[in-house]
């Protein structure tokens, strides 16, 4: 009986071998394995979510590009509002004008000196004042015209009513702007 129980000590020392050995290999070179492949599906699935944001990002960027001739005109107009010279000789001929079509007169015209913007370094403010005569529909008028219709970039700063709806008289502080000092010097 001895003999039998010495192999089943061989035997059942043989399986707790295999066990640990196979614990072993488990261990030291299975679960390292399956952690690595788990980081590297993690980092797949992360890769995946930035091509799709990217894909969303370059669609968005296909679709600005269809639009670019659409910016580059409104960007025209902007820089048309913003000349890089004051012409002084010219913003008075689109007032004549803007004045005839609402009929009525401007009877005086102020320009100060441009002035710098604080917080922006080449755009310039030019004061201007005048007096505009007409009924007060007309006066009205006017003042829309200089704010919508005309091209130019002005911000009316002031406006002064007097007189009857037949007879009104407004005196309107606005400033014109423009973006290059030296071309925004008004000539005397």
């Amino acid at each position: 009986m001895g003999a039998q129980q010495s192999n089943r000590l061989w035997l059942l020392g043989g399986v707790v071998a295999m066990v640990v050995i196979v614990a072993a290999t488990f261990l030291l070179a299975i679960k390292p394995i399956y952690a690595e492949k788990s980081d590297l599906q993690s980092q797949a699935d992360d890769q995946d979510l930035q091509l799709v944001e990217l894909r969303h990002d370059l669609n968005d960027l296909k679709a600005k590009d269809a639009k670019l001739d659409t910016y580059k005109a409104q960007l025209t107009t902007k820089t048309a509002a913003l000349p890089k010279k004051y012409d002084l000789a010219g913003y008075l001929r689109l007032l004549q004008t803007s004045e005839s079509a609402v009929t009525v007169s401007v009877d005086s015209v102020g320009i100060s000196a441009p002035a710098k913007i604080k917080g922006l370094s080449t755009v310039y403010s030019v004061p201007i004042t005048l007096n505009a005569k007409g009924t007060a529909v007309n006066v009205s008028k006017v003042l829309k015209r200089l704010q919508t219709v005309q091209s130019r970039a002005v911000l009316i700063t002031s406006v002064s009513v007097s007189g009857t709806d037949s007879d009104a008289s407004a005196d309107i502080v606005l400033s014109a702007f423009c973006r290059n000092s030296d071309g925004c010097k008004v000539a005397s």
